[in-house]
């Protein structure tokens, strides 16, 4: 399972004045999100001159898109801010075994960093019990 819930403050610039070059920035993030979230599982407010962009599913397997729309947002809007949380439980890579970790990937100032969580690791027992198959419910 691919589980997925971010958010994003969509912002052109980190000092975000000029409202044109802001909504010239919008729309392009519009095109870009109508080409790449097929599903439309992802919607945006606006409210007190922001955008604020969200988007949560839980998918059968690992979804690259969803990771796409964050480097895309770093690149092209670096004065975007946000949070991606993901739990993926196929994420085995040698050594980093991140099947029973959420993993936190901040959005700030146009850097897209992995960070490790604090909250809801380890999936297992933080989120969810151990497969106990002496239960019978």
């Amino acid at each position: 399972m691919y589980e997925f819930h971010g958010w994003i403050v969509l912002r052109y610039h980190t000092h975000d004045t000029n409202e044109l070059l802001e909504d010239e920035a919008y729309n392009n993030f519009l095109k870009y999100l109508e080409e790449v979230d097929g599903e439309k599982i992802s919607s945006i407010r606006r409210r007190n001159g922001l955008h604020s962009w969200t988007i949560s599913g839980l998918h059968n397997h690992y979804s690259k898109y969803v990771l796409d729309i964050y480097k895309w947002v770093s690149e092209n809007l670096p004065g975007s801010y946000g949070l991606l949380y993901v739990h993926n439980d196929e994420d085995f890579k040698g050594e980093d075994d991140n099947s029973n970790n959420f993993i936190v990937w901040k959005l700030a100032r146009g850097k897209l960093t992995q960070e490790k969580d604090n909250y809801l690791s380890p999936y297992i027992p933080v989120v969810e019990d151990e497969y106990d198959p002496s239960r019978n419910d």
